[in-house]
């Protein structure tokens, strides 16, 4: 009798839905992220950014947050949304700085960054460790 073969298909829709699930996550993390940091943009004239800084946080943001959370997925959630919020903080805040951001906006920037991130995802995490 012919030994039946595993079906490859089953399993790609299994990684393609973790894949799927992470990203939404990672989306969600930095959706709220974006919301609270443009609260904090909007308290004074020094710390005022063009529109398009939070679209592209948006974007950068989920897909830093993404990746990053494909390597840290199996940790701790407090380690996870520590390394989470150090790796996406620190790239944003490298990629303002590239594009001309002062240095002084973009550490006090980090900080407030790796803060929000740090918040936001432990409280996201917890919440759907159960769903993932």
């Amino acid at each position: 009798m012919k030994e039946k073969k595993p079906d490859r298909r089953k399993d790609r829709n299994l990684d393609s839905n973790r894949l799927f699930k992470i990203f939404v996550i990672a989306l969600l993390i930095i959706l709220i992220f974006t919301f609270i940091d443009a609260l904090i943009h909007s308290l004074g004239e020094e710390y005022a950014v063009p529109d398009y800084y939070f679209r592209n946080k948006i974007i950068f943001g989920a897909l830093i947050g993404f990746f990053a959370l494909l390597f840290i997925e199996k940790k701790k959630i407090w380690k996870k949304a520590v390394i989470f919020s150090i790796v996406v903080s620190i790239l944003l805040q490298i990629r303002y700085f590239l594009e001309g951001y002062a240095i002084k906006f973009v550490l006090e920037f980090l900080l407030i960054h790796f803060v929000i991130l740090f918040l936001v995802s432990l409280i996201v995490f917890k919440l759907m460790n159960k769903r993932i």
